[in-house]
């Protein structure tokens, strides 16, 4: 099983980092073995920065302490000495098999890279904040839609009222309606997406509270969002399918679910048995 690995997620990164922070980044991912030796001020010395700005990276990757880096680039060492699978890109030439391991290595990778920098604290705000909501309405495009989608039957599973449209007019006409009691739930994995931002300020001007499940990394849409939940930078180049963003992005509307049926408490459960059974009336 493919494990977090800091140096995958550094570089995944790198068109996120301010300079001087792209400069630390480069000298880890060019000498990762040296920079176990050194201490923060060694590394800001080489890297031409403060200090400071060796603890902003740090925790611009989800780790708290240059300490703690150290640590995750002694286990990426580690790895690489016992010759685990490389995080490589899928090819044309590829064979089935390989294409099959590298398909779930990086859904691996992506799995475990997020659990590093989604919020516990920003997930109970988004449980809470639907748990209190009038109705919640949720919107992504393209292949973020597929996971709007899955919140959405997740939702009406324990009856909240849950709204979405693929239509993006559809979904501002619905937007125009929100209210202060209302929440909308966006998806979009770079945050860049013209509708998605158009959506989430007529919501803000509405009053609406605004959540957005999208990568690390600055943007716009993440700029206006109230309760932000982030999965790692997994595919920044061309996307097919975007398949570990999506894998991550589904890993964290799983995790925000189920915190909300426990602070809904143990009725929830009657609910989601009641729909069980329902669906399967249908299967026979």
């Amino acid at each position: 099983m493919r494990q977090f690995s800091v140096l995958t997620l550094i570089d995944a990164q790198m068109n996120h980092y301010s300079p001087a922070e792209g400069r630390v980044a480069d000298y880890v991912l060019e000498n990762p073995t040296t920079t176990l030796n050194l201490t923060t001020k060694q590394l800001a010395k080489q890297c031409q920065c403060s200090e400071a700005t060796i603890i902003r990276f740090c925790q611009r990757v989800g780790i708290n302490s240059f300490k703690e880096l150290k640590i995750e680039l002694a286990k990426d060492a580690h790895k690489v000495n016992n010759e685990q699978l490389p995080n490589l890109p899928v090819n044309f030439e590829d064979e089935t098999e390989a294409v099959l391991e590298k398909v779930m290595s990086k859904s691996m990778s992506a799995l475990m890279n997020t659990s590093r920098l989604v919020s516990s604290s920003a997930i109970d705000a988004a449980a809470e904040a639907i748990h209190g909501a009038k109705r919640v309405f949720l919107y992504g495009a393209g292949g973020s839609s597929v996971v709007a989608l899955d919140a959405q039957y997740k939702l009406l599973r324990i009856d909240i009222s849950a709204l979405f449209s693929l239509d993006s007019h559809v979904q501002m006409v619905m937007a125009t309606n929100m209210t202060k009691d209302d929440v909308l739930f966006v998806v979009s994995t770079s945050g860049q997406t013209k509708e998605v931002v158009e959506l989430m300020q007529i919501a803000k001007d509405k009053g609406a509270a605004v959540i957005l499940l999208t990568q690390h990394g600055s943007s716009p849409a993440s700029r206006l969002a109230d309760i932000l939940l982030t999965i790692s930078v997994e595919e920044q180049h061309i996307r097919i399918g975007t398949m570990s963003a999506r894998i991550a992005q589904l890993a964290v509307v799983d995790a925000m679910f189920i915190r909300l049926c426990i602070q809904k408490g143990n009725q929830v459960f009657e609910r989601i048995i009641d729909t069980h059974n329902v669906i399967q009336k249908i299967k026979r």
